[in-house]
Parts: C-alpha cells; structure tokens; sequence
C-alpha cells in the first residue's frame, strides 16, 4: 500500500474493521486503559491489515509522553543481557513503545552521562539493569518523580521498584547439589563488590555452608568482577591453599570458565578432581565442550517483567512504586560436578 493511501486510513476506519469503539482503538494502540487481549489482538490486526499508522509526534503532544523507555545494561557483549533486552523490547513493542539502549560498562560517570541525556530527551521512563547498589542517580531519580523500575540491583538504602532473581536461592540450589555429592570444602567466586546481586549470591552461599553447620572459611572466598580473567586468577589462588577446595561455585558462568581453565593448565580433571558450577545459563555454557553445570534464571521473564512494571508506573500506576518481582531459577546439571573426592 502507498504512503499516500496509508495516511488517509483513520482511528475510526480501524474501529470499523475491528467492531469496536474508536476510543477502544485508541487505547488499544496506547495501551491506556483496560483492554482485553483478545480484542488489543484483533485492534492491532485489523490496523495492519488497513495499514494504519499513529503519528508518533501526534501522541506525543495529545498525551506529554514520547513513546520511548531506557534501558541501562552493565555490560552488552555479556551474553546474559541478550535475553533480557529481547523480553524488555517484546513487551514494548506490543504496546509500541520505543527502546532506547545504553551500555554502560560498569562505569558510574558513563551511565550518570547516559541518564542525564535520557532525562533531556523525556523519556517516558527507566529500566536500570547497570546501577550499582549506592548510586546517588537513582535517589535524584526517585526525588523527580521519574518512572524506573531496578532489574536485578537493588539500592543499598532507597526501596525502589525491583525486579530480579532469586539470587540467594540460586546459589543455594548449586550448595545444595555438592553438599548431596559429600562436598564439605566448597570455594565461592564473588561477584562485583558494587553489585547487589553479587551480595545476594554470596550470601546464599553462606546460609547453605550454616544450614549444615559448616564453618565459614573467608579464605575460600575470592573477589571476582564477572569476568573470564578473574575467575582464573581466584581458581589459582585456591589451589595455593594448604587445603584446596574440593568445589566450586562461580557467581557467574564467565568466572567458571576462567577457574576451569585454570584447572586445565594445572592438569586438574573437571569433575572427578574439581566440581564446578556456574550462574546464568548462558548459550555457551551448553556446549559439548563445556557442559557447564549452572543455575538456569528466567532471563527473558525478567526483562518483560521489567517493562510490565515500569509501563503501570508511566500509567500512574503509584502503588507500584515500591514493588518487587522475584523469579525463581532452575539447577541445570550437565557435566562439571562429581562426588566428592578425597582431600589431598
């Protein structure tokens, strides 16, 4: 169909098409108001089939938003974030609003910059999925009355809507597999030390080593920051113990790749002299080469589930304002754990 013929076709021509009120096509399209899915389906149907179009400036002026949402991520080229985008855009493109994403790097000056220009441009609202856990940002933002929803970082003072994993009961899961295979000295790579997340995680850790009365050991606790490369160096400095591990739990797969590496440099077999797992499932961590054993979360459920959220806040929705969504994970085992074996 022709641009010129498309811009002729009306609300009120694709209320016709799909036997509703016009209003109901407008909130349809918009997402105001209630609208059942079955007929939001046969709206959007019938104003593709006509080839309607809504001018975005239109709606703009009509109702002061802009139709776009801001998405913060820590890290792009992580392969867990790939997921998480795709549930955040599925959403919104439902309910046609546009993404606008930003990468961060886990710098604080960059991601400040960044929101100071999602500011400026009126975004209608925020996903922060980068934010470390004491950023004076996010206090500036609750201060304004700015719609944003935190994804899988909590504020260290400020309640916040939250959306996020269970990342204490993940770590758990993990624990609680080695401990059934007789593991009693099990390592622990944190996380980033600004990361809430990371704080959950390792904290999960500990309650599994007190549900079985094991001693904490600090010295089998390394500082990671998610990467390859400090996975590596934690799983050297657990072989340099007097009484290495027999185990070990990874905040994040990338870490665990780096300690089993490690461990093949040192000709350590993986599992039947190292377990070890993982956090986040991502898509290489299935490989026949890998087989890593990893705690699986619902990565594109915490993006949609993010944007569900924040669009009830755009919506007025205040209730929300300090709302929590928690979803569950799942162990996967494949092939990086084994029973205990004998301390050295």
């Amino acid at each position: 169909m022709s641009n010129a013929v498309r811009s002729k076709i009306t609300i009120k021509q694709v209320a016709e098409a799909s036997g509703v009120a016009p209003s109901t096509v407008s909130n349809a399209l918009t997402g105001k108001g209630y609208v059942s899915e079955e007929t939001r389906g046969r709206v959007l149907q019938a104003a593709q089939s006509l080839g309607y179009r809504a001018s975005s400036l239109a709606r703009s002026l009509r109702l002061q938003q802009t139709w776009s949402v801001g998405l913060l991520v820590a890290d792009v080229s992580n392969p867990f974030f790939p997921a998480v985008v795709r549930g955040v855009e599925d959403v919104l493109w439902r309910r046609q609003y546009n993404l606008v994403l930003c990468n961060t790097d886990y710098n604080k000056e960059k991601e400040a910059a960044y929101l100071r220009h999602l500011l400026d441009k009126r975004l209608d609202g925020l996903i922060l999925a980068s934010t470390a856990a004491d950023s004076d940002d996010v206090l500036e933002l609750q201060a304004e009355g700015v719609p944003f929803v935190m994804l899988n970082r909590r504020h260290v003072s400020a309640r916040t809507p939250y959306v996020g994993m269970d990342n204490e009961g993940g770590v758990g899961m993990a624990m609680d597999h080695l401990l059934a295979l007789g593991h009693r000295r099990i390592a622990f790579i944190k996380g980033r030390a600004d990361s809430s997340a990371a704080e959950e995680r390792h904290q999960g850790y500990r309650q599994a080593l007190e549900r079985e009365a094991i001693a904490y050991d600090p010295a089998l606790v390394m500082q990671g920051d998610y990467t390859i490369e400090s996975g590596h160096a934690a799983a050297a400095r657990f072989l340099a113990l007097r009484r290495p591990p027999t185990a070990i739990v990874s905040a994040n797969d990338f870490m665990a790749f780096g300690a089993m590496a490690l461990f093949k440099e040192r000709g350590l077999a993986v599992p039947s002299e190292m377990s070890v797992i993982g956090f986040d499932d991502i898509f290489v961590s299935a490989l026949p080469w890998i087989e890593l054993t990893t705690v699986r979360p619902q990565s594109w459920q915490l993006g949609a589930s993010a944007a569900e959220l924040l669009l009830e806040l755009v919506g007025g929705r205040e209730a929300n304002r300090r709302r929590e969504i928690i979803l569950p994970n799942e162990l996967v085992l494949r092939a990086t754990t084994a029973p205990a074996r004998p301390e050295r």
